[in-house]
């Protein structure tokens, strides 16, 4: 403990005398801006591992109880990156994009508490901005609640801590990369890809605010270029798109489409997982709330599978990046600044100007009727509940209490709510089943504004959030982009025109009908604090649950060894199934083999690999692919009383040919590593 409190010390020392001597060069320079006006920042980037168990673990987002992982596609990352002021290094943020559904607060508290024991107090709360792509791909079981059960299929301590150190990890590589440089801005509009999938309550909204606007989805992409003396070595960019193209049957580890465009852009600028200096390409979320990708709004489209659509609107994103990353040319300039407010949002009082209709009160959360029915663009749902419910059904209610045991709503809560039907309350109680207690944010980098907020928000209902805090601030605010899923999850925002007709989106709104001006009015405050220079300060600090949640046990259960005869990372025998008994390939081809495997979840890390595809050179064997590549998957299925892993690679069409060959690797139950190497796959 001695031992640790030194290192922390010394850590700390070394960081503020390294801000010391860089403040010190500036002044004897003249400042940074006198010296170099192209570099007003000091620009670090960071990148690390956050995937989650890959089998038996309910996936996130669907709330299908048998919606469980069995295997990998491509690999949960973290992105991170911090801005520094060069001439004023007490002035900076941090910013996150995690291939994670969402980002419950606790991690937030985590990751800050893991900082500030590196840091001292250089990073809290304010400064910190945690958000999620909200791939519905990934597994669960990470967030705090006060209930037995948890709402995502139970908390398992190992997979949140696995998240929170990966995070860390990211944002500690970013700080330790940070150097002077600069921050190109660019914008444009992404085509075909997404659809609303809620139009009948858009068009709810006011005729003449639907005129203002040519399209029912936000379609335009906000995208930061980050280079320095070596050249260009990051992007990040945020658009509004729901990462639902991988739908409810998928069973693989996925970042969904901004999974695959961060993959394909950064491995197109080289990167390997493996060097400090490897370009970070994050695709981050922005307002998608009733965005969808399935383009047909029947949870399909507009590819022939999940996969395809996930690629196509994937590469679509990618296309305009690459686009704007070539020609983006808006240097920004001037300070960094960041306003952060915790606000109780149970019973919060909101004034005229935001509602329009006197002074009204949010509701403890809720989910409605609607809620259950899901969104039947993308999948999903109870065949007992349908979108557009605004009655209160007795015998639905007695249902739900019978076969959920979830409280009864208080008739308060019902008046609060209306004209939602209550499915379950989740704001009352000692404790509640949920914390009401929401972070949101406020930040500026020179002419960008950032507004965080913990919500899934849709499209009129963030154009009105945007024109709410631009209306706040000078002529010097040019750009504003909304980061939704940031630093907490608090369901959905609608418009109180939205709200009335109960689809998916307003039946997950948890804080009523007057959410969206409430979300207004915090950020208004917030923003006017940020243009005067004033400070704002929380009345109510946050309700950390961290050691107060039940817990589950991530693995429970032994699977047996493999059979006599056969040891871990042993290859099947080829045909012995009917399986394929080729060795020879054309290129565009899927190739697959099975081994005799353990369960990835029984001895959970993350940063380690299930698979490799090696291919044979004059220097022997080399590492062309690994199993966060998009062409490979791996998926463990049982055999009798055993597992098997069945990997999967899709021949490149611009590959060499040659010899080729899988390789298997994985823990048995005692931890022990083991790996196996199947025969030769030959590429004509």
């Amino acid at each position: 403990m001695i031992t640790r409190q030194v290192n922390i010390f010394f850590s700390g020392s070394k960081y503020r005398l390294k801000s010391a001597l860089l403040c010190l060069l500036i002044l004897l320079s003249g400042g940074l801006n006198a010296a170099d006006p192209t570099n007003p920042y000091l620009i670090g980037r960071g990148i690390a591992d956050v995937t989650g168990p890959s089998y038996g673990i309910q996936m996130w987002g669907f709330g299908r109880a048998d919606q469980l992982t069995e295997g990998l596609h491509i690999r949960q990352r973290s992105r991170a990156f911090v801005i520094v002021q060069a001439d004023d290094p007490t002035k900076r943020l941090v910013f996150v994009s995690a291939d994670i559904g969402s980002v419950e607060h606790h991690i937030t508290l985590s990751v800050i508490d893991k900082l500030q024991l590196r840091y001292g107090d250089t990073y809290s709360i304010d400064n910190v901005i945690l958000s999620a792509t909200h791939t519905h791909a990934g597994p669960g079981g990470y967030w705090h609640s006060r209930s037995d059960t948890g709402l995502d299929g139970g908390f398992y301590p190992e997979h949140f801590n696995v998240i929170v150190e990966g995070i860390t990890a990211s944002i500690v590589s970013a700080h330790e990369d940070l150097q002077p440089g600069n921050i190109l801005l660019g914008k444009s509009r992404v085509a075909d890809a997404g659809a609303n999938r809620s139009v009948t309550a858009y068009r709810e909204n006011p005729q003449e605010e639907r005129d203002l606007y040519r399209e029912n989805t936000p379609t335009e992409m906000t995208l930061l270029k980050f280079v320095d003396d070596s050249g260009e070595i990051a992007m990040l960019n945020w658009y509004a798109l729901h990462p639902t193209a991988m739908n409810f049957y998928n069973p693989l580890i996925s970042g969904d489409h901004k999974g695959y465009a961060s993959l394909k852009m950064e491995q197109l600028r080289g990167s390997n997982y493996s060097d400090k200096n490897d370009f970070v390409a994050a695709f981050a979320q922005a307002d998608p709330g009733d965005v969808t990708p399935n383009t047909n709004l029947n949870n399909t489209g507009p590819g022939e599978t999940d996969v395809e659509t996930t690629q196509i609107m994937g590469q679509r994103q990618l296309e305009t990046a690459l686009q704007i990353f070539a020609n983006a040319n808006d240097a920004l300039t001037g300070p960094i600044e960041t306003r952060q407010l915790y606000v109780n949002l149970a019973n919060y009082e909101v004034e005229d100007n935001y509602t329009h209709t006197g002074t009204q009160t949010t509701c403890p959360s809720a989910y409605g009727y609607a809620f259950a029915g899901g969104s039947t663009e993308d999948g999903g749902g109870h065949f007992l509940f349908s979108e557009g419910m605004t009655e209160q059904s007795v015998i639905l209610d007695f249902l739900i209490g019978l076969l959920t045991g979830a409280p009864k709503w208080t008739e308060s809560v019902r008046e609060c709510q209306t004209p939602k039907p209550i499915l379950f309350e989740t704001g009352t109680g000692d404790p509640s089943l949920q914390s009401q207690i929401r972070s949101v944010t406020v930040a500026r980098i020179g002419q960008l504004v950032i507004l965080a907020l913990p919500t899934e928000v849709t499209t009129m209902a963030g154009r009105r959030l945007r024109a709410a805090v631009m209306s706040e601030l000078g002529d010097w605010a040019k750009h504003i982009v909304l980061a939704g899923y940031a630093n907490g999850y608090a369901g959905y925002v609608t418009t109180p025109e939205e709200y009335l007709i109960q689809h998916y989106e307003g039946g997950h709104t948890l804080h009523g009908r007057w959410t969206l001006p409430a979300y207004e009015q915090i950020a208004s405050q917030l923003a006017r604090s940020l243009n005067a220079g004033t400070t704002v300060a929380s009345a109510t600090p946050y309700d950390d649950w961290r050691g107060k949640s039940g817990q589950s046990r991530l693995f429970s259960g032994a699977m047996s060894p493999p059979p006599i005869g056969a040891n871990y990372g042993d290859a099947l025998v080829v045909g012995s199934e009917d399986r394929d008994k080729r060795t020879e390939y054309q290129r565009g081809e899927i190739v697959q083999a099975e081994f005799w495997s353990s369960n990835p979840t029984a001895n959970y890390v993350t940063g380690n690999n299930y698979l490799r595809v090696e291919q044979k050179t004059s220097a022997g064997w080399q590492t062309l692919v690994t199993d966060g590549d998009w062409n490979t998957t791996v998926r463990w299925r049982s055999k009798g009383e055993s597992l098997v892993a069945t990997l999967t690679w899709q021949i490149p069409t611009n590959i060499a040919a040659g010899e080729y060959r899988f390789m298997h690797l994985g823990l048995d139950p005692k931890g022990f590593e083991f790996s196996g190497i199947s025969g030769a796959i030959l590429v004509k």
